[in-house]
């Protein structure tokens, strides 16, 4: 699983995307109005919009916008909204986990397949 960044026809952040399809070769399909390249954590962007052409992600919203989503993000934020929020982020990381854990144990069946095949084992 992989999490990618869709944007609009005009680049403009709309969500993120979890990329499940693979290829012959085991790459991610990764659709065409999407991105790998992460939102920055730090300072956040209020209106993102993707450059391709320099492959990151730009500020597009005015000072009178972010002044104006700071005053009303303030009192906009509840409690279930952030549980919300931390719940999606957590059950991300847990199939995350579970792939990387079915990765290891392919792995580990795959040695121990070879050290039987020459008798180690």
């Amino acid at each position: 699983m992989l999490q990618v960044y869709r944007y609009d026809e005009n680049f403009e952040y709309v969500e993120p995307v979890l990329v499940t399809e693979l290829d012959e070769s085991g790459n991610y399909v990764i659709p065409a109005d999407c991105t790998t390249v992460a939102l920055p954590d730090s300072p956040s962007l209020f209106k993102p919009k993707f450059d391709p052409e320099n492959q990151e992600w730009t500020e597009t919203a005015t000072q009178e916008e972010i002044d104006e989503i700071l005053s009303i993000g303030a009192t906009d934020v509840s409690p279930v909204s952030q549980l919300k929020e931390q719940n999606a982020l957590l059950l991300m990381q847990l199939a995350e986990t579970q792939k990387q854990s079915q990765e290891q144990a392919e792995t580990i069946a795959s040695l121990l397949m070879s050290l039987t095949e020459k008798g180690v084992l």
